[in-house]
């Protein structure tokens, strides 16, 4: 089926092969896929090259992708060399074990989890169970509580405690003084949060003999203690204005952007955001917040509506999916769960000369910049709520501290503090 793609002792190799349907099936499934020609040849040329070292030593096809026969694969096939062509040779092999019958596969293949000592098998699963029947948490978080407690617990094990019941308040201290001096204050709240939830629960299930939670303190933090980084209005311009329209990429990246910037959308809502949100019509997007689950209901600006339908007609490429943005390397799919989109960010703030300035380099700060801008024109703090999706009015109050005009107007003179 593929001869023409092989020359020589290769051509060869692919005729003979015991996996050649196999190949040929990988092979189709990529075309259908819109992979480039180049990238089919090459992973054509692997799936070979791989077959003859299995033949060579008498071996049957791995079940795994993560087994010690292909990971001994890559080290003979590619000690040493660029990073890039290592990449493309591991996702040729991933591609080949994991597809089925009907020639799917997956875009990725999750790592093995990380083995887990006796302490969190004691007790982590029946927690982050609990978790996720009893207090409706996201995947997204139990998986960060999970990371949390995996040091947490090889933490102890290092200090040789066997059982929950030999755990003692001390050895909780000094994990969060000692163990997490490079993480952001931020980070070490929610350390110290997810301790006091697992500990009380584990003292609710008789798993510890006493309380421990409140030894699970770390250094307080005010909630509106900081100042939001923000664009200028020219930043803002410079940045909307830097990104080459004339191409497919800045076509979408435009979008992406406007959306940031006019809504303040989060970037998982602009990663989820599918066609079936946009009503052209009625001249509005509905979409359930990511973050909240609640419904957000904004107006189809203009500017929105052109870059929108920009994209959509002379941009995206053409899928099976519903998503308005994908990737535009094949597979043309959405995005992945947890890319916040920094890329397309990033790449905008450094065509606008923008690269080098202090803070926020994420899509955040458009959102931070919209609500500063909002209440600079005299919007009340519950329309910026409702633009923003916050679930809670105390969520914006943040922004009261960028409003540096209004603030003035309320100031105390010299005079009235010396009375």
């Amino acid at each position: 089926m593929f001869n023409e793609w092989f020359s020589g002792e290769q051509c060869s190799w692919y005729l003979l092969s015991a996996h050649k349907q196999r190949i040929d099936r990988a092979g189709t499934a990529l075309l259908r896929l819109k992979y480039r020609s180049v990238v089919v040849r090459q992973h054509l040329h692997e799936w070979v090259r791989f077959d003859r070292y299995l033949a060579e030593r008498a071996l049957p096809l791995p079940s795994s992708f993560h087994g010690k026969e292909v990971q001994h694969y890559f080290a003979v096939r590619f000690p040493t060399g660029s990073p890039s062509r290592r990449r493309g040779i591991r996702a040729a092999i991933r591609i080949f074990l994991d597809l089925d019958d009907d020639g799917r596969f997956s875009r990725r293949v999750l790592a093995p989890q990380r083995a887990t000592n006796p302490l969190f098998q004691e007790a982590v699963p029946t927690y982050l169970d609990f978790l996720r029947k009893h207090r409706g948490l996201s995947a997204r978080t139990i998986s960060k509580r999970a990371f949390q407690l995996t040091l947490f617990t090889a933490y102890l094990e290092r200090l040789g405690i066997a059982t929950w019941k030999d755990m003692q308040p001390s050895a909780l201290r000094t994990f969060l003084v000692t163990q997490l001096t490079e993480i952001k204050p931020a980070s070490r709240l929610s350390y110290a949060s997810t301790f006091r939830s697992f500990l009380r629960w584990a003292y609710s299930k008789g798993i510890l003999e006493r309380d421990f939670s409140a030894a699970a303190a770390a250094v307080r933090q005010y909630r509106l203690a900081g100042i939001p980084d923000l664009l200028t209005d020219d930043e803002l311009a410079a940045l909307l204005q830097a990104v080459d329209r004339n191409t497919a990429i800045g076509k979408r990246d435009y979008a992406v952007l406007v959306l940031a910037a006019r809504y303040g959308m989060r970037p998982g809502d602009i990663r989820q955001l599918c066609l079936d949100h946009i009503d052209w019509r009625g001249r509005q997007i509905a979409f359930t917040q990511a973050k909240t689950g609640r419904l957000l209901t904004l107006p189809l600006l203009p500017e929105v509506q052109d870059a929108l339908i920009d994209y959509l007609r002379k941009g995206r490429p053409q899928t099976e999916f519903r998503n308005v943005f994908v990737r535009h390397l094949a597979p043309y799919e959405p995005f992945a769960a947890k890319n916040n989109l920094p890329t397309i960010f990033r790449e905008a703030l450094r065509r606008a000369g923008l690269d080098q300035r202090s803070g926020r380099k994420g899509l955040y700060l458009l959102r931070h910049t919209l609500a500063s801008r909002l209440l600079r024109v005299g919007s009340s703090f519950k329309t910026i709520a409702d633009v923003l999706g916050h679930a809670h009015l105390n969520s914006t109050l943040v922004y009261a501290k960028v409003d540096l005009t209004n603030l003035t107007t309320v100031a105390l003179s010299i005079e009235e503090l010396s009375r």
